[in-house]
This record gives C-alpha cells, structure tokens and sequence, in this order.
C-alpha cells in the first residue's frame, strides 16, 4: 500500500507530544535540581554568617576589655593626662 503524499508529510503526533512531555519532565527535574542545590548554598552562608557574627561579638568584647585595660594603664603612667572615656565601642 503506497502513501499518499499528505500521509507522508504528517508528522508523529505521539511522537511530538511524547518528545515536548518528556522535555517538560527534563526541564522540571533540572529546575528541581537547580532549587535543592540553592537552598543548600544558601544554608550554608547562613551557618557561615552564623559563625562570622558570633566571632564578630567576641572580637568587640575583646576590644573593649583592651581598650579599658589600655586606659588603666596609661592613667597609671599619665596620671594628669588621663582620658575621659570617649570610646565608640560603647
């Protein structure tokens, strides 16, 4: 039985559509992918911000203490230049 010329010329329906669905499937598993992989990143700078402001607030504790141990000392060895306490990190 031969073809005739517009039976020939039709595309695969279900191929078309199976190709697209299976595109759609692709595309959405990627996007899925791409989804999980940015919220482990992000979680991972949020532990590491985490970090950075708990060694941020011990860094100015520890700059106050010397900044007050540092006035001590120069009062003891100035006594009539003493500073006043003007500090920022107050």
């Amino acid at each position: 039985m031969r073809e005739t010329w517009f039976e020939h010329e039709m595309p695969n329906r279900e191929s078309k559509t199976s190709t697209f669905e299976m595109g759609l499937v692709l595309r959405r598993r990627r996007l899925l992918k791409e989804q999980k992989e940015m919220e482990m990143r992000n979680l991972k700078l949020f532990v590491e911000n985490q970090s950075i402001i708990r060694e941020n607030e011990a860094l100015k504790k520890k700059a106050l203490l010397l900044h007050h141990e540092n006035n001590a000392l120069f009062a003891l060895l100035h006594p009539k230049y003493s500073p006043v306490s003007t500090s920022l990190l107050q």
